[in-house]
């Protein structure tokens, strides 16, 4: 080993390293054997120590002592052993994911698997590449704490953006919260006021993301449309507007979720309402929820209509579904106090939804008749 070529040691240490492993050594053998590794893991080579890395790197049975020498080499040699071996402690790849370079950060991100408590701390310190791989790897474990500290961290960026809002299991929540931080940088972009007044740019993006809102809630279960709701409620997102865009677009779900939030009253108590009650029942449901009187026709109505297209076998979504719902309310609505028909705020806002619609189905035409013939 003194005077064989970096190569030839590099190669030696591998061999050495595998019959360590995998080969019938006795108890003195195996002391020496080790004892040899452990004096390798000072060779000046960073070939020769990189070919005992990847010797043990995911070896369950490797010596803990040579794994951690070799966490602490330069980067290459210690992501070989950080992205593969399995006998680093949870608390130990949080130190390295914390003190370490993008390339170490990198390297824990893609271990086969990453729990909770270590997603956290890259969450909290990792580079934004080494996010990125985190968010890539199917078995990393999250906490919504987490993934709403890569939204508070990257929200500017639009590739970590994107793998929040595909990566199956991100909480509806986290995903809202990444919506209404996007249309508040949008509101501050200079683009955007050039062309609007503050107050219009604004109001077009809370559309925007209520529009959002109401569409990725559309499949989702029971327990995470109230967890939605929950967080739409702390941030003063849980308005009117968007439970009556919920009801006239057929998320029928977050309505009730919503009701059930704000009347403080189990689901179970809720939906029986919703779906047999009339006239004062309705009302007062309305009235617990703190819905504003002067909408409690309208919302009535809607759900109505909404059971009777139900009773039909109708689709509950879609342009003619939505059109309909508009369409009853508008015709049992009486315009607001001190505005007429035109200026009516209940009037522009179902008006708004139909053309969304409306824009929404001929797209879908567009696509189908584009896609070529089977």
């Amino acid at each position: 080993m003194d005077t064989a070529p970096d190569a030839a040691r590099a190669r030696a240490t591998h061999a050495l390293a595998r019959s360590f492993l995998t080969s019938d050594l006795d108890d003195c053998e195996r002391r020496d054997a080790e004892a040899a590794l452990t004096w390798l893991l000072d060779d000046p080579a960073p070939t020769v120590r990189a070919a005992l890395a990847d010797a043990l790197a995911d070896s369950k049975d490797a010596p803990r002592h040579l794994i951690l020498c070799l966490a602490t080499d330069i980067p290459p040699i210690a992501s070989l052993v950080l992205m593969s071996s399995p006998l680093f402690l949870d608390a130990e790849l949080v130190d390295f994911a914390a003190l370490g370079d993008m390339d170490i950060q990198m390297a824990v991100a893609r271990r086969p698997s990453v729990s909770a408590v270590v997603s956290a701390s890259l969450a909290e310190t990792g580079s934004l590449e080494a996010c990125l791989e985190l968010l890539a790897n199917p078995s990393a474990a999250f906490t919504r704490t987490a993934l709403e500290r890569l939204v508070e961290r990257f929200d500017s960026n639009a590739e970590l953006r994107r793998a929040l809002m595909t990566r199956p299991g991100v909480p509806l929540a986290v995903k809202q919260k990444l919506v209404a931080q996007l249309a508040e940088s949008l509101c501050r972009a200079p683009t955007v006021g050039t062309g609007l007044k503050a107050e219009r740019a604004r109001s077009m993006l809370g559309e925007a993301r209520d529009r959002i809102t109401v569409a990725m809630a559309q499949d989702a279960e029971l327990p995470e449309m109230v967890s939605l709701v929950d967080y739409l409620r702390e941030n003063a997102q849980l308005t009117p507007t968007l439970l009556l865009r919920a009801l006239c677009t057929g998320n029928m779900g977050l309505f009730v979720a919503a009701m059930a939030v704000l009347g403080e009253m189990p689901v179970g108590r809720i939906e029986p309402v919703l779906a047999n009650g009339w006239g004062a029942s309705l009302r007062a449901l309305f009235k617990r929820t703190k819905l504003p009187p002067k909408l409690h026709s309208a919302f009535e109505t809607a759900l109505v209509t909404y059971r009777e297209i139900a009773a039909t076998g109708d689709p509950l979504s879609g342009f003619a579904f939505t059109r309909r719902m508009i369409q009853t309310v508008l015709d049992n609505h009486e315009p607001e106090e001190g505005f007429d028909d035109g200026l009516d705020p209940l009037r522009r806002l179902l008006r708004r939804l139909e053309s969304e619609a409306a824009r929404d189905s001929a797209r879908l035409f567009a696509q189908q008749v584009s896609l070529p013939a089977a």
